[in-house]
């Protein structure tokens, strides 16, 4: 189920990629692809007490696509490395969640360089990981393979490519499997991002003069 659903997302990312890739040179718009990689603050909400938050990465690659001279749909492929800290008795024990991420957000420039950001997330649970438990198949299990999130956020990008976004991913689905332990957990993910979008064809993100 895990290699069937990270399949899907590569597929869905694939087919973003290539239609940005598609624009005729009579559309005055270039799409721009790129990487990124930053910091993750994640912690959890819900019924798990004593939890706090764990400081992680996140990185990969992202496609930014045109629809208008200042509205863009920037879809990602990224691992996300979660989690979060939990005392059990008078021990801390770090928790790992790990993902393959897609979000499709949608950017909308309300300058020339600022832009602000929102759209949905999809991830798939790569691993799970607790140095604590012996086992940690029956930890896995007890977590749900596919979490869904939406995100709020801003960028601030410079002409050559370089660009910045902070953002926060609101988890909206449980990430406890309910049939294995009942507690209702969501993730809470605050993001800071450095990444670079390669130039395209003249660089141009502007309406072409007629």
């Amino acid at each position: 189920m895990n290699r069937n659903n990270l399949i899907l997302l590569l597929i869905i990312f694939g087919f973003i990629s290539g239609n940005a890739q598609k624009i005729s040179d009579e559309d005055p718009l270039y799409a721009r692809a790129g990487f990124k990689g930053g910091i993750n603050y994640n912690s959890i909400l819900g019924d798990a007490d004593g939890t706090e938050a764990r400081v992680r990465i996140h990185l990969g690659v992202v496609v930014e696509y045109p629809i208008s001279s200042k509205f863009f749909i920037q879809g990602e492929l990224l691992y996300s490395a979660q989690g979060y800290k939990v005392d059990v008795g008078s021990q801390e024990q770090k928790v790992s969640l790990n993902y393959f991420s897609l979000p499709i957000i949608t950017k909308t420039y309300v300058t020339e360089r600022i832009s602000l950001e929102t759209g949905p997330q999809f991830a798939l649970l790569t691993n799970v990981g607790n140095d604590d438990v012996a086992d940690n198949d029956p930890f896995f299990d007890s977590f749900n393979n596919f979490d869904v999130s939406w995100a709020f956020g801003a960028g601030y990008k410079l002409e050559s490519g370089l660009f910045f976004q902070l953002r926060y991913n609101l988890g909206l689905t449980n990430i406890n499997d309910t049939s294995v332990i009942d507690v209702t957990n969501r993730n809470s993910v605050a993001q800071l991002s450095i990444g670079y979008l390669f130039k395209t064809k003249n660089n141009r993100r502007i309406l072409r003069e007629q």
